[in-house]
């Protein structure tokens, strides 16, 4: 699974010159959550995460190249939630390195599941808000979850350890951006050309058109060489039944 290799490039090389902060990799965080959305009313928040004005973004990679991802990180950018003491912007990015799928099927299946698998990543104190149309979150935090530690070394680990309960998913990257700077319209941009692969290879896997001159999605195969062989190799396996 290489498709989305050149993305994860892109996005380290926005974020190269900034001094991002490793927060420590545990296994055994201790957080309580929840197998639903709680709701926070305004009395209950210390603050809120994102911008539903200004540009922020949330978008996932997944990856097979082990010379990319090859350990699990939990990155900061900006304050931590136990810093934060006002409505702040927000944005976050997740690399995961996965076992290598020849099946085309199966690989499309595995993008799907990770993608919402976020859905369900819901520590207590910590209500998020999603939009898939614009690729953001809005958080609400608990003035009871600061109170008790919560912080994003907490948060950053239960990601991880929830998407490598997923079958074939090895390593996790986890990419937090807390404040306003200058990259994050690269970064949206980045996160449109994520779902402009992902619409491609749902519109490969489906068969919709196989006449690539005529295919509205042609662009992004000619940007995405692995898509392009994706297309070609199921054509060939119809071609043979």
């Amino acid at each position: 699974m290489i498709v989305y290799d050149t993305l994860i490039e892109e996005t380290l090389q926005v974020l190269k010159n900034y001094d991002f902060k490793e927060l420590p990799v545990n296994q055994s965080v201790s957080w309580k959550c929840l197998k639903n959305n709680e709701f926070l009313l305004g009395k209950e928040v210390a603050f809120e995460l994102g911008d539903r004005i200004n540009p922020c973004t949330v978008y996932n990679c997944i990856t097979s190249n082990k010379k990319l991802i090859n350990d699990d990180k939990i990155i900061l950018l900006g304050k931590d939630l136990q810093q934060i003491n006002k409505n702040t912007n927000f944005s976050r990015v997740t690399f995961l390195n996965v076992d290598e799928m020849e099946d085309a099927d199966k690989a499309y299946k595995k993008i799907k599941r990770i993608e919402f698998e976020r859905f369900n990543v819901i520590p207590q104190g910590y209500m998020v808000s999603t939009s898939s149309v614009e690729n953001k979150e809005n958080i609400r935090v608990s003035k009871k979850a600061i109170k008790n530690g919560l912080d994003f070394t907490t948060i950053g680990n239960i990601f991880i350890n929830k998407y490598k309960t997923i079958e074939g998913v090895n390593n996790a990257w986890m990419i937090f951006i807390v404040g306003e700077y200058d990259f994050i319209p690269e970064l949206v941009k980045i996160s449109r050309k994520v779902d402009d692969i992902t619409n491609a290879f749902e519109h490969i896997m489906k068969n919709i058109i196989l006449d690539c001159a005529v295919c509205p999605l042609r662009s992004i195969c000619d940007d995405v060489e692995a898509l392009r062989q994706l297309h070609f190799n199921i054509n060939k396996k119809n071609k043979t039944r």
